[in-house]
């Protein structure tokens, strides 16, 4: 049985993640693959370089708002006077924090497969960056906020943050032999019923979660469907992309999802303070302990 860990995106909402990792620490779970985007790309990182959870709670426990972004009014100046386009926030301190606290060598060493991806913002594709590929430029730019963060290039070219179309990469787990998936979201839409929006910041607020739980969505409703079209047909399971994987007469792959059971409001993707940090961390921590069991 491979085990695999799916780590979402979500900005300031990732110290969410490191009250996962804790519990899952103390029970013993350890991942074969790691796949993250966005601020599950630097977790995924973190995991790869050898920080355990304990290391990682730390580290959220003492992220600043100025450790991550500074404000640019430069940036304002140059998009409002010569319509040049120019992001909201200058990413510097945050590659600065990560380059302090992970060895990119450990990671390419660690028999543990973590994959990140970004997007290629001139071919409009979705990128997956392996141990060996990754360094402090490729979580950069898994991680970089359109708008808000600068993009980032690598090897040449320019990219975005991955979650703009796989928010939760599930498939390249998937497409290695995963069976036991432990999916671990930033957005509680699809796992709670949830009120209608009573005004149009409601309306933006689940639009824009909805953004973050799509990719999983999908990737559930094609399973479920693959699954039934398999029990009608052998020939056929999920897509042509792991029909290799199928052939292998793997059991039925198991997705156990933990993730916010309310919501956790739209300040949150920036809100990068310890008083949010503890928050998320002990919220993080006290529902994978419910869930983490739950079929």
């Amino acid at each position: 049985m491979k085990r695999a860990l799916i780590l979402s995106g979500g900005g300031a909402r990732g110290a969410y993640q490191a009250g996962v990792l804790r519990y899952l620490e103390e029970i013993g779970y350890k991942p074969d693959i790691v796949c993250g985007t966005s601020v599950g790309a630097i977790t995924a990182s973190a995991i790869g370089c050898g920080l355990d959870a304990r290391q990682i709670v730390e580290l959220w426990k003492s992220i600043e708002v100025q450790k991550v972004m500074k404000y640019s009014v430069w940036n304002d100046f140059l998009d409002l006077v010569f319509r040049r386009f120019s992001p909201l926030a200058d990413t510097t301190p945050l590659k600065h924090l990560l380059y302090s606290h992970l060895d990119f060598r450990k990671l390419r060493k660690n028999p543990i497969q973590i994959i990140i991806t970004a997007v290629n913002i001139l071919t409009a594709e979705l990128v997956f960056f392996r141990n060996k590929d990754i360094d402090i430029e490729h979580v950069m730019a898994s991680s970089a906020i359109p708008l808000i963060f600068p993009w980032q290039y690598v090897d040449g070219k320019p990219h975005w943050d991955g979650g703009i179309m796989a928010n939760t990469p599930i498939l390249p787990a998937v497409e290695r032999g995963a069976t036991d998936i432990v999916v671990v979201l930033l957005s509680p839409v699809g796992g709670v019923n949830m009120p209608l929006p009573r005004s149009r910041r409601e309306g933006l607020e689940r639009v824009f979660e909805l953004s973050l739980i799509g990719s999983f969505q999908t990737v559930m409703s094609n399973l479920q469907y693959e699954r039934k079209k398999r029990r009608r047909s052998p020939k056929g399971f999920f897509r042509e992309a792991i029909y290799s994987f199928a052939e292998k007469e793997n059991p039925e792959i198991r997705i156990r999802v933990i993730g916010p059971r309310t919501s956790l409001g739209f300040g949150s993707i920036l809100n990068f303070s310890q008083v949010q940090a503890d928050y998320l961390i002990s919220r993080g921590y006290e529902d994978a302990k419910v869930q983490y069991g739950e079929d």
